[in-house]
């Protein structure tokens, strides 16, 4: 059980979210990574709360954060936190209520808890997934697609193509995506683009431990804390849903 771990990432990322929102309503000063990825103060601030909580409770698991120096250390730790402090920084600058906290805790490369915190909302969702299990699959033909995608993949029409009939709902956080799925809302949540780990890790966690299926955009497999962390594309749904989605998807891979 890991029952302290959760409370703890809990209590965490709600600390976190007390400092989002306070710099949010102040004023919060940004800049681009690697000249062109948005990062603003909120970011770094929510990164240092969350990584100080975690690892002086934890001091031997590894780290995998967005917002931190990474290294090959962690490859060697059966337990990994995997942490984005901002899920959804374009959204938190521009006043949108659809960014997140996020904080898994990867066991043997799966998602084992999840935490995702809307600070605009209050919102919170968590969960622990030691045993992940999914509900048994229904008739996926017998209602329609509805999707949660990119805000940015929609507005810029960057969809993979869908099933006809099928309806989206632009929603600017992945993480904050998969945690609104993961209580029902929408019936999948789906992206063709590659992903980092820490965009998905707490995401796939809430909503294995809701049964759903959590995989690549194929139908593949997705460990985490690998060598390089990224996912390749990201489906998550009912299990009869999300067979019907990973057949409709392969007719478009290309090895």
């Amino acid at each position: 059980m890991l029952d302290e771990e959760l409370r703890l990432a809990t209590r965490a990322a709600l600390r976190a979210g007390e400092e989002v929102a306070r710099l949010r309503r102040e004023g919060v000063r940004y800049g681009r990574k690697d000249g062109w990825e948005l990062v603003s103060e909120a970011d770094l601030r929510a990164a240092e709360i969350l990584h100080s909580l975690l690892t002086s409770a934890y001091p031997k698991d590894g780290w995998l954060g967005e917002e931190h120096k990474d290294t090959s250390e962690r490859l060697d730790c059966e337990r990994v936190w995997v942490v984005d402090p901002i899920d959804g920084t374009r959204e938190y600058l521009q006043g949108i209520p659809e960014y997140a906290i996020s904080v898994a805790l990867v066991i043997n490369g799966e998602p084992a808890l999840g935490v995702v915190h809307n600070p605009a909302t209050g919102e919170l969702f968590a969960a622990e997934c030691l045993t992940a299990f999914e509900r048994p699959p229904t008739d996926a033909t017998g209602y329609p697609l509805e999707a949660l995608v990119g805000r940015g993949e929609q507005l810029h029409q960057e969809l993979p193509p869908l099933p006809d009939g099928a309806e989206t709902r632009g929603i600017g956080s992945v993480a904050y995506r998969l945690a609104l799925l993961s209580t029902g809302q929408g019936n999948a949540v789906l992206t063709g683009y590659g992903r980092a780990e820490w965009d998905v890790a707490a995401g796939v966690a809430l909503c294995r431990a809701a049964g759903l299926r959590a995989t690549g955009i194929f139908g593949d497999h997705m460990p985490f804390n690998q060598p390089e962390p990224y996912v390749r594309g990201l489906l998550a749904a009912e299990p009869g849903l999300h067979a019907r989605l990973a057949a409709f998807f392969q007719q478009f891979r290309r090895e």
